[in-house]
């Protein structure tokens, strides 16, 4: 394994120095998978692969100089926040408690690694911290999904994409949920030392260089306890008529206003159209069906009003980012092949 090029540096140092944030709430996890992908290489792999050498220094950053995580975890002696300042990257991982408060001294080194050049990154819930920073104003991120509601209430100059595994906004690099921190650390890989040897080290570690679906394969509004909207009693009475053709016609005569009314209560209630609205649950049905039961994919379609496989498809891969094939495949596994 040789990298077809070199990551950048600053201040003629002849390594790319990575600084995560460590905070007392990170997830232990993803800094192991920074570490993992940027710091040292296995000797045991390293002496099959030639790959013995790393062209970056990782260094974990702290407000204090030791913490220990709420998995148990000790990270070990963290450098000051003001190694921010001259770091090349500088990335936030996961946090247990994302939307907890951070201190006024974290969000202005953050701005300051900013404003001196750094590329900033985020895993998961450590978008919320670079959010709380101005350092995602104006720009495309994600992080988990379940979290998406908070986000674009909090940061309402960002712009979420919650269905991608990963965000790249120029500079501003951003994650979803926690395993996409190695889609996303790939992708770093890849843009400073080439595809090639990104994807060799993607072997390596038994990860594909990209998944395909993103992360809104894996999003499910009700596993949230604030899903239900007021207007739940209709959209309840929508969901169990999925499976006809329904019409805004006969919608509006339901709930015994006029169809100009619906569409705008119903927007205002939901942020969606009404059929906007009905397509999602349709598609969100169809994913449910996938997952429990062995119908084929013609029978799915019209058991939930999206009467062919090839509509099904068709609204299938727009919202899901996926194949329904695909998707039943990655979360029934060789249970079925239909």
């Amino acid at each position: 394994m040789r990298p077809a090029k070199q990551p950048p540096t600053s201040r003629g140092r002849d390594r790319h120095v990575l600084a995560i944030v460590v905070v007392p709430d990170t997830v232990a996890l993803e800094i192991a998978v920074a570490q993992q992908v940027f710091g040292r290489r296995m000797p045991s792999l390293a002496a099959v692969t030639g790959d013995g050498e790393t062209p970056y220094e990782v260094v974990l950053v702290g407000e204090q100089p030791r913490v220990v995580l709420p998995s148990g975890t000790d990270p070990g002696e963290l450098a000051p926040l003001d190694t921010l300042l001259t770091a090349d990257t500088v990335l936030v991982p996961g946090l247990e408690e994302p939307l907890a408060e951070r201190s006024p001294e974290l969000l202005a080194a953050l701005r300051a690694a900013r404003d001196a050049g750094a590329r900033m990154v985020s895993f998961c819930g450590g978008a919320f911290i670079l959010g709380r920073a101005g350092i995602l104003d104006g720009k495309r991120a994600t992080t988990h999904w379940v979290l998406s509601k908070e986000f674009r209430e909090e940061f309402p100059l960002a712009t979420l994409q919650a269905e991608h595994l990963y965000v790249d906004d120029g500079e501003v690099h951003t994650s979803g949920g926690i395993f996409s921190a190695t889609d996303l650390a790939l992708h770093l890989l890849s843009l400073d030392l080439g595809h090639a040897y990104a994807n060799d080290l993607s072997r390596i570690l038994v990860s594909a260089p990209h998944r395909p679906g993103g992360q809104a394969q894996f999003m499910k509004d009700s596993i949230r306890l604030d899903a239900e909207p007021p207007v739940e009693s209709f959209l309840r009475w929508l969901r169990e008529h999925l499976d006809e053709p329904l019409t805004l016609a006969q919608l509006a005569a339901h709930e015994h206003v006029s169809e100009r009314t619906l569409v705008r209560k119903f927007r205002a209630d939901t942020g969606m159209s009404v059929f906007d609205w009905i397509t999602r649950e349709r598609v969100n049905q169809a994913k449910a069906l996938l997952e429990t039961t062995d119908h084929p994919v013609s029978e799915i379609a019209a058991m939930v009003g999206l009467g062919t496989s090839e509509s099904l498809r068709r609204q299938f891969e727009r919202l899901v980012g996926t194949s329904a094939s695909a998707y039943r495949k990655t979360f029934r596994g060789a249970l079925v092949t239909a």
